[in-house]
């Protein structure tokens, strides 16, 4: 057993929107997601875990600040039946720090925290064991732990998820995150319990399968494009229902976004808009188009950081 551990992961965006969820938390329908991260990979999670005297118990901080609330009781509640299922009797000292993450990060931070927690016990789990704990605290967590894009199963007898494609079989699309400064965002939970309101819900859900099939048949082909075009599909119905119901998640400013990227479309520049609940959207484009949408993100008075997919969780520290 190791005495210390640091582990790191990376927050995600949809491609399949994840929007409502049963009461015990498992999502409605199938979805997809992808890891992310800037080039140097500096938008991440890192999670440091100490071996320390069982009589201590289990102490998280959330970057050296003590967590308080639901988001404490349910992480701490987590590894503990994560311990017990695992016949371990430790104390824990555990820090989770976000750096840059302006959403995702509570795939990240489950994703960092029992990829850690498995190399420093010597639990010796496997990618889909290890996504089974980390949903516990976030239902989307999967799509961290696998890195690349990934598919979140709901639809068989145990949740599950399913790696799609790696950081290397997605090298022909390039990522431009703007980031927005709003003071607030809409929480999972808001966007959960508003969405499935909507009279169209249903024919949502209906119509999940055909878009994360589109998907999956277009990576097949390496048909980025048509990759795009799905996912921005997908995810511009889910922020349609939210928005009919009065949650809006696209402020005006997010908005001018959007429309830029619907200008740069028709004046040639294949760019497609990717936003879940955060206050950032990812313009996602071709490859060899890459340098053209950036030029003109610029243009148009954004600030594009230049993202990546990218991996699954880290270990970069172990003694």
């Amino acid at each position: 057993m190791k005495t210390k551990v640091v582990s790191v992961a990376y927050p995600t965006i949809p491609i399949v929107f994840l929007g409502g969820i049963r009461p015990d938390r498992r999502p409605i329908y199938n979805t997809m997601g992808l890891a992310v991260t800037d080039l140097d990979e500096n938008v991440r999670t890192e999670t440091t875990i100490k071996i320390v005297d069982k009589k201590n118990g289990i102490k998280f901080t959330l970057g050296g600040k003590p967590v308080e609330g639901k988001r404490n009781e349910d992480t701490i509640n987590s590894i503990k039946s994560f311990l017990k299922d695992k016949k371990i009797d430790v104390g824990l000292e555990i820090d989770s720090t976000n750096y840059n993450i302006k959403g995702g990060s509570s795939d990240s931070g489950l994703a960092a925290l029992f990829s850690g927690l498995n190399e420093i016990l010597g639990t010796k789990m496997k990618v889909d064991e290890v996504s089974k704990y980390a949903m516990r605290g976030s239902e989307s967590a999967i799509r961290s732990v696998y890195g690349g894009l990934s598919k979140i199963v709901v639809d068989e007898p145990e949740m599950h998820g399913i790696a799609v494609a790696s950081a290397k079989d997605l090298d022909g699309i390039r990522i431009f995150t703007v980031c927005f400064d709003y003071p607030s965002r809409i929480t999972a939970d808001e966007i959960h319990a508003a969405i499935v309101t909507h009279p169209w819900y249903n024919y949502r859900v209906n119509r999940i399968p055909l878009w994360i099939k589109n998907i999956e048949n277009a990576i097949k082909k390496k048909d980025f494009l048509a990759v795009l075009k799905n996912a921005e599909e997908n995810i511009r119905n889910a922020h349609y229902l939210l928005e009919d119901v009065g949650l809006r998640v696209r402020r005006k400013k997010i908005m001018d976004c959007w429309i830029d990227a619907e200008e740069m479309r028709a004046s040639g520049l294949h760019a497609y808009c990717l936003q879940g609940g955060g206050n950032l959207v990812s313009v996602v484009c071709l490859k060899e188009q890459a340098d053209k949408v950036y030029a003109e993100l610029v243009a148009r008075g954004w600030a594009p950081l230049k993202y990546k997919v990218a991996s699954g969780p880290k270990i970069i520290r172990s003694e």
